[in-house]
């Protein structure tokens, strides 16, 4: 990250975390997913020079999953011993809504499952969060309160976009059109290009890149995208493809506008720099996306690495008794086990990939005793390239959406060294 900020004047870093969804759980322990990643803290404590350097850099991230507030206070641990105590830090709180499902429920809001239509009360199993995909609207309250570091739990991830572009460039909440263009913009910046193999061919490498470095966003909503290499209309045709037909989609349903791509062009603006323009864009329809995460069962799986010197009859036999034995008996789960051979010419060592899916945790531990077993009785042709497996909880996830105004969100800033 901290190279991203040895180019142009960068006016915000956008750091999304998504929220982890399988963890390893120990028999007759509920399972809990992590509150906030660690990790953010870690990420601001890098960028501490950055943020002392430059007054009008901002980090906005969705780091707060669970608690906005705890995870704030570590990460301004982190600034103050950066040397930024004075920075202002937001936590953006009410995005995690697990402890008042049934009150939304009670208040008549419908959280029927959006892409299948199966009604709430069908949902029986354990839930595990409930994360709401907040709009631009609170992010633009932070930066209002001149917030410098910006913490959500979770949000639409056009929304930082969104809001540094009414904030910085005067824009209205109606002006959809140019709302539309930050969405665009914003989608640009996780781009990740490979080229063709013809063109790649001509490149002289088996495959190349087009990292984006930087997007720019004028006033007038055209749309520039910086990238680490060569532009090229080649480039800009695939930017568009993404954008567009990769998605199956020719309109969006965001947080803050509904964009329609269908009138999307894009050209060779620079050397090394992309244009984009003919985002269209309408009212939304005022709800935010509502993701909850239930469990659906266990899984245990390992990585079992079969020496290279291994002959290619034992190596089959061993393939062989791990499908036989690997079955805990009496459960219905499902268990896959797949050989994995070294690319090119074959030499070298292969792998086993052992995985088990499971409703009973005890089934998926006694697959994982089964895999050490086997492990140890073809020693030395095997070891645990991964480690000893683990009973991880599974999770589904029950899409629905819910009208901005249900849910109370709250934005608190403080300087850094108030948070600790």
């Amino acid at each position: 990250m901290e190279e991203l900020l040895h180019g142009p004047d960068v006016d915000w870093l956008q750091l999304d975390y998504p929220r982890v969804s399988s963890i390893a759980v120990e028999p007759g322990v509920r399972p809990e997913l992590p509150a906030w990643p660690h990790g953010f803290a870690d990420a601001l404590r890098g960028l501490g020079p950055a943020l002392f350097l430059e007054p009008n850099f901002r980090v906005i991230a969705s780091a707060g999953w669970a608690d906005a507030y705890a995870c704030v206070e570590q990460a301004a641990g982190a600034l103050v011993g950066s040397g930024c105590g004075d920075v202002p830090v937001s936590a953006v709180r009410g995005s995690n809504v697990l402890p008042i499902l049934d009150m939304l429920v009670a208040d008549g809001v419908d959280l029927r499952n959006v892409e299948t239509g199966a009604r709430w009360r069908d949902l029986k199993e354990p839930l595990l969060a409930a994360d709401l995909q907040l709009g631009a609207g609170p992010i633009a309250t932070a930066l209002a309160e001149e917030a410098r570091v910006i913490v959500a739990g979770w949000y639409d991830a056009t929304a930082p976009s969104i809001a540094m572009a009414v904030h910085e460039l005067g824009w209205t909440w109606i002006d959809y059109d140019r709302l539309a263009a930050a969405a665009v913009a914003a989608n640009c910046a996780s781009w990740f290009d490979w080229e063709g193999p013809s063109e790649a061919a001509a490149n002289g490498i088996a495959a190349a890149t087009a990292h984006v470095r930087a997007i720019e966003l004028s006033a007038k909503g055209e749309i520039s995208v910086q990238l680490a290499q060569q532009a090229s209309p080649a480039a800009a045709a695939r930017l568009l493809a993404w954008l567009t037909a990769s998605r199956q989609k020719t309109a969006v349903e965001y947080a803050d506008v509904h964009v329609e791509t269908a009138q999307l062009r894009a050209g060779v603006a620079g050397s090394q720099s992309l244009a984009l323009e003919g985002a269209i864009g309408r009212a939304s329809d005022r709800s935010w996306l509502l993701e909850v995460l239930y469990q659906t069962g266990f899984t245990a799986e390992a990585l079992i690495e079969l020496d290279a010197g291994a002959h290619p009859q034992l190596r089959k036999h061993i393939v062989k008794v791990a499908k036989k034995q690997l079955h805990p008996p009496g459960d219905g789960g499902a268990a896959t086990i797949k050989e994995l051979h070294p690319a090119g010419d074959g030499v070298g060592p292969s792998w086993i990939h052992l995985a088990y899916h499971s409703k009973s945790h005890q089934a998926c531990r006694r697959f994982a005793e089964l895999t050490l077993e086997l492990t140890s009785a073809f020693r030395p042709w095997l070891r645990l390239a991964s480690g000893a497996p683990a009973v991880m909880v599974n999770c589904g996830v029950w899409p629905a959406r819910v009208p901005r105004d249900a849910v109370d969100i709250a934005v608190e800033t403080r300087l850094a060294k108030e948070w600790t």
